[in-house]
């Protein structure tokens, strides 16, 4: 695997890992660096795959959107089973 390859896929991973508003800033600024600095093929590359992790945010934003309408569904029906009983 080439240095340039590891360096791309390590930026890549880095969004995906990142779990602080800190690693997520951090890894943000290591991808546009790349990305400005990258030959056109590379960009293309680049684009892809933040277009693939705009995706996952995106799901994992509605996953956690709907365990949240989970959890208050059934804080509600806790709610109102506590109220019938008094």
């Amino acid at each position: 695997m080439t240095e340039k390859l590891m360096e791309k896929e390590a930026v890549v991973q880095a969004l995906y890992t990142a779990s602080t508003q800190e690693a997520i800033d951090k890894a943000g600024e290591n991808w546009s660096e790349l990305y400005q600095s990258a030959s056109e093929k590379d960009k293309e590359y680049l684009r892809s795959e933040m277009r693939k992790f705009s995706q996952w945010v995106l799901a994992k934003c509605e996953e956690s959107h709907e365990e949240f309408k989970q959890v208050l569904a059934e804080f509600e029906a806790m709610k109102l089973a506590e109220s019938q009983h008094q």
